[in-house]
């Protein structure tokens, strides 16, 4: 069952300053001094006394403070502990602490570098590339981060998502090794479905992609940051290292993933007719669309790629509330022209790639430079365990589709459940109609048949109400 949260609470901007550049940048520090002790002194003792005690203590007086209070200096910010237990050993100390300061709301911006490697130089450089999260055509993720801050929550935090997919390079297990972006503390028990053991190894690079989306480790100098890096994720092996597997292991995937706990389950996959090679809707197989039924009644939410065959046909309105099928969007705020559409897409989100051709719309540019896809770091077999930021086929960083697409909705669900903003256990149709009923206008030029109800916006999701229109050009 779904653990009981706290409520996000509503709040103002004079508390929560929204957007990338309210937050405090990397390393820096708040402009009131640091390593400062407030001092009461103790009743019936004279000035000399405690003048002599905070010498004693290594620190030194820099001020007073209302209710008399002394506000005295520690060496640095590392002495702060040991001088405040040395204080109160004083007899003419009555109490002393670290002086606290107040600050917006927002939560600093993570250190993580954008790029496969530790560099003070490229610190803070996640923003410049993970424009999924951060760019006019973004989920609007510091925003996110920002009201989950207030409340006191890392994103996502107590929330479970189960990735049905390759696997995830979590452990160091020979060949295989944990990706420096991954955290194991993030990871929940997964199972592998192809080998039948409990070790659900990554032999593909796909799956590991997918939930550092939702996971990236956060202010580790490293990579990029999840959407929801305080949620954990439950690796679940269905695919084999060709990134190949069977309805009926999906199936399984997802009931596992269901039993053991998952909150919500992300389904990157697309489903081909063997015979035909024809794409089909994932519901169409009989023990999938069960899966999503008893997922469904166990209050979980299952996210899916709408699949990436152009189709207008893939997916279906079938099963409805209980699934929430993501098409896939590009940097410039366009359809994918990979992405699959058409009345069972509820929504997009970020997937990265080229530009659809869709007359009337201005976000779409099919003739000019593509955009950038989405990036993570991953591996390509057969280099496993060999991390960097993969790149597509020609060449070009990161990856497009709406496999990319799909964990960026499963994130935002994990921040939603998180929040306690719709209660403790949320049907998967109230959950889903919060993030549909949120989504971004991407404009009157973006018709329903191609965006659903528009793109993906983490903020607007945890807020309630929707962000303005997007606008008409990047």
């Amino acid at each position: 069952m779904m653990p009981s949260f706290p409520r996000l609470q509503p709040v103002t901007a004079a508390v929560i300053v929204a957007g990338l550049a309210a937050v405090m940048a990397p390393g820096a520090r708040a402009s009131e001094p640091a390593a400062q002790i407030l001092v009461r002194p103790a009743a019936g003792r004279d000035a000399s006394s405690l003048r002599h005690a905070i010498h004693a203590s290594g620190a030194h007086i820099v001020g007073t403070a209302s209710g008399g209070r002394t506000v005295v200096q520690a060496a640095d910010a590392g002495a702060v502990d040991r001088t405040v237990t040395a204080l109160r050993r004083a007899p003419a100390v009555a109490s002393a602490g670290p002086r606290l300061i107040a600050r917006v709301a927002a939560a600093p911006v993570p250190d993580d570098t954008g790029v496969a490697a530790r560099s003070a130089e490229a610190a803070g450089g996640w923003a410049q590339v993970q424009w999924d999260l951060t760019g006019p055509f973004g989920v609007h993720a510091p925003d996110a981060w920002a009201m989950t801050g207030a409340s006191g929550r890392q994103p996502g935090a107590g929330v479970t998502v189960g990735v049905i997919d390759t696997g995830l390079a979590y452990a160091d297990r020979p060949p295989y090794r944990r990706s420096p972006d991954i955290l194991p503390t993030h990871v929940a028990r997964g199972y592998d479905l192809v080998d039948n053991d409990p070790f659900p190894n990554d032999r593909n690079g796909h799956g590991t992609f997918v939930a550092s989306t939702i996971i990236a480790a956060e202010n580790n100098n490293y990579g990029m940051v999840g959407i929801a890096w305080g949620a954990k994720v439950m690796p679940v092996r269905a695919l084999n290292g060709d990134g190949v597997g069977t309805a009926a292991r999906i199936a399984r995937g997802m009931r596992w993933a269901v039993d053991h706990g998952a909150n919500v389950i992300n389904v990157s996959i697309e489903l081909v007719d063997r015979i035909t090679a024809q794409p089909q809707t994932m519901t169409v197989d009989p023990q999938i669309r069960e899966a999503v039924r008893y997922a469904a009644a166990h209050d979980v939410l299952v996210v899916a790629a709408a699949g990436n065959s152009a189709s207008p046909d893939v997916p279906s309105t079938r099963l409805g509330s209980d699934i929430l099928y993501v098409g896939g969007s590009t940097e410039h705020g366009c359809l994918g022209d990979y992405s699959n559409f058409g009345h069972g897409v509820d929504l997009v989100a970020p997937g990265g790639g080229g530009d659809s051709q869709i007359a009337g719309d201005p976000h779409c540019q099919p003739g000019t430079t593509q955009g950038r896809n989405v990036e993570q770091v991953s591996f390509k077999r057969p280099s496993i365990g060999r991390f960097r930021i993969i790149g597509d086929r020609t060449g070009r960083p990161g990856l497009a589709g709406t496999s990319m697409a799909a964990p960026h909705a499963a994130a935002v669900a994990a921040l939603v459940l998180s929040s306690g903003v719709l209660g403790a256990h949320p049907t998967p149709a109230k959950l889903q109609r919060r993030i549909v009923a949120t989504a971004q206008s991407l404009g009157p030029g973006a018709p329903a048949r191609y965006y659903g109800a528009g793109l993906l916006d983490a903020a607007a999701a945890l807020r309630g109400t929707k962000s303005p229109p997007a606008p008409t050009s990047s």
